[in-house]
């Protein structure tokens, strides 16, 4: 079976119609994206559900479900037995009692045959982990009386291959199967390592998520970073540099070298003519590729002048746009013209555009020639990720300059940022520091 016809067949399954062969709803029960039912146990475990919690205040899944069945009855046998009480008690209630005992009766003949309460007890279980809410059924007479219905592993599955179709529609759904299972594993073990870098930073005063995301870029396992982290918060106390020497700790030799080159860039901008304010010294992770640091800070310099002799940005904002551009392609010149380009196209687009966006956009764009493309995959992927709900309108542009890295076509990305924040939220209502964060990382689960 291809995966284009795959989505045929659980797209009829979740309308409960019957769209398949045996051979092919056999193939989907066995990878977990159908499940099956027989349609008599079917309809008592419909029945029976409601009655238990009624008239027994116990769930069909529950060990003491036939003990408490037993129990509601002696007592209902007890109270229907008594002359005084048939003498005290209103007609109706009497009624209810004896309606309340014949279902009783019934539930425990079904429960007190072992095998049809396993049947039960397992569609029961079924109902509540397997599949969707009110599921549909549909009938396979070549393979006998039993129904079959979608699985919530098959709708998360037929979801995401309808949206990649293009790729995966003539492919054995068993190579799509393996790309989605593969990155849905690996969200699942990045959400764990988010929980603990979350849960280790300690008290950030300001968007801690952004400390998190930078320990969990630093690719180390998560009590690794934790521990380097918190070793440079000693020598430093302020979160970015620490998260800095975390990062680059690796590539210089350990940590407390990473903050001596740190230190050394700092320095490097001051002989450039720099003051070290705190904007600056912030801005001086950016000279650490550079070798010699000297070659960054003079990079760095050209730039900044290039922005404020252009009036681009005076000041603390003139020093953080030059700073995000320093790691783009080209010669200070190319760089800032670049700025100038994607200016003119988002403005042209879609009217007045953010200074931090246009030169954020513009020191991921490799080229001129590239600016226009990339203009408009920025624009279709901020609406696209506020029209299927991943985030607000008014943050689509920040996600969205995060996901212009990430392949696939807009709803491909939007459907991965989507579920990668549904593995960090784990089912509770998610922040604005989940879809930052499942924006920044989406590129590593793109399949």
């Amino acid at each position: 079976m291809n995966g284009q016809r795959a989505a045929e067949i659980l797209g009829g399954l979740a309308a409960g119609q019957n769209a398949f062969t045996a051979d092919e709803i056999e193939q989907l029960l066995a990878v977990d994206l159908a499940a099956e039912a027989d349609p008599d146990d079917l309809a008592i475990a419909r029945w029976i559900a409601p009655v238990l919690l009624e008239h027994a205040e116990v769930s069909l899944e529950a060990p003491e479900a036939l003990s408490s069945v037993t129990a509601k009855l002696a007592e209902h046998d007890d109270k229907l037995g008594r002359d005084w009480y048939r003498l005290t008690t209103r007609d109706d209630k009497i009624e209810a009692r004896v309606q309340a005992r014949t279902l009783l009766r019934r539930a425990r003949g079904y429960l007190a045959d072992s095998v049809t309460r396993e049947a039960l007890v397992r569609l029961a279980r079924d109902a509540r982990e397997r599949l969707l809410p009110n599921a549909t059924y549909a009938p396979c007479p070549a393979l006998g009386d039993e129904v079959y219905a979608i699985t919530r592993r098959g709708a998360s599955v037929r979801r995401e291959l309808e949206l990649r179709l293009a790729r995966y529609g003539a492919a054995p759904l068993a190579a799509f199967l393996k790309a989605h299972d593969k990155a849905a594993s690996k969200m699942q073990a990045f959400s764990g390592d988010i929980t603990s870098l979350a849960r280790g930073i300690g008290f950030v005063k300001k968007n801690p998520h952004q400390v998190v995301i930078g320990l969990a870029k630093s690719d180390a396992p998560p009590g690794q970073a934790l521990r380097t982290y918190r070793d440079m918060m000693q020598l430093t106390n302020a979160p970015d540099a620490a998260v800095t020497c975390t990062r680059n700790a690796t590539a210089f030799g350990g940590p407390q070298a990473a903050q001596q080159r740190l230190k050394q860039a700092q320095g490097a901008l001051r002989q450039a003519g720099f003051p070290l304010d705190p904007v600056v010294l912030g801005a001086a992770k950016t000279l650490l590729p550079f070798e010699p640091l000297e070659t960054g800070a003079a990079r760095f310099r050209d730039i900044y002048r290039l922005v404020t002799d252009e009036r681009m940005a005076h000041g603390e904002l003139a020093i953080k746009v030059t700073a995000r551009l320093m790691p783009a392609d080209g010669t200070p010149e190319e760089v800032v013209e670049r700025v100038r380009l994607v200016h003119s196209q988002l403005h042209r687009a879609a009217g007045r555009a953010e200074l931090t966006t246009v030169v954020a956009l513009a020191s991921l764009a490799r080229s001129a020639e590239a600016v226009p493309e990339l203009v408009a995959r920025f624009r279709e992927l901020g609406a696209e990720l506020a029209r299927a709900g991943v985030c607000r309108p008014a943050s689509a542009d920040a996600h969205a300059l995060e996901c212009v890295a990430c392949p696939g076509t807009p709803a491909e990305v939007a459907a991965t940022v989507r579920q990668l924040i549904a593995q960090l939220t784990a089912g509770r209502e998610p922040t604005g520091a989940d879809v930052a964060i499942a924006a920044a990382f989406a590129k590593r689960f793109a399949y």
